[in-house]
């Protein structure tokens, strides 16, 4: 997949899905000739989450900004503890940026979170084949892919990482100083990245479902 000069919409649930889910990606499009936006449309209302809002929101730009891409918080949005009701409402703060992009990003529809489900229906609807065609990638994030009874994120896609993204990925994480917990510490992250590596004969890798994809 070439990313060159490509607009790329990456579409996240909370603060530091960028850095966990797609973090290398990022980096390595954004040094290669790609305009990313991260786009956020639901906030957290969890206790940690509100206590720390603003921080939080202070250090999803941060990432963005160390990773290459541009950081976007949509003006209305939808809590997350209830994004499944409102995903109407989700998809029209989303749809300019899909219509935008060439390649979107976002969460797996199978993920624990209620809210990352949320989003990757939103982007589902966005991206309906009979009136636009786009590249749709779902990543993974740890404790929320993996925590299902049945875990059915099986990566078909993935890109290959070097040692300056896989630096950016995990520093991008370390902004995120509340959010730091068994799984998504730094060495977390860089053990699964250097699996998904194993799986195709690399020493770093993410790996993606590939969802829609057009040849012509």
């Amino acid at each position: 997949m070439d990313l060159a000069n490509k607009k790329i919409a990456i579409i996240i649930a909370h603060p530091d899905d960028e850095a966990i889910g797609c973090g290398g990606f990022i980096n390595k499009a954004s040094t290669i000739g790609a305009t990313s936006r991260v786009i956020l449309p639901t906030r957290r209302i969890d206790p940690r989450g509100i206590k720390h809002w603003d921080e939080l929101v202070k250090q999803f730009h941060d990432s963005c900004k160390l990773l290459g891409a541009e950081a976007i918080v949509t003006p209305h949005a939808t809590d997350d503890l209830f994004a499944e009701q409102f995903i109407p409402q989700i998809v029209q703060e989303i749809d300019p940026h899909i219509q935008w992009a060439d390649i979107i990003l976002t969460h797996w529809h199978g993920d624990m979170h209620q809210a990352h489900q949320a989003l990757s229906r939103a982007v589902e609807l966005c991206t309906r084949p009979f009136r636009r065609h786009k590249t749709v990638l779902c990543f993974e994030i740890a404790t929320a892919t993996d925590q299902p009874y049945f875990q059915t994120f099986s990566p078909n896609c993935f890109v290959v990482l070097d040692e300056i993204d896989v630096q950016k990925k995990i520093d991008a994480m370390r902004y995120y100083d509340t959010e730091q917990i068994a799984g998504r510490f730094a060495e977390n992250l860089k053990h699964q990245l250097s699996y998904r590596g194993n799986q195709i004969g690399t020493s770093y890798a993410e790996s993606f479902m590939l969802m829609r994809h057009f040849i012509y």
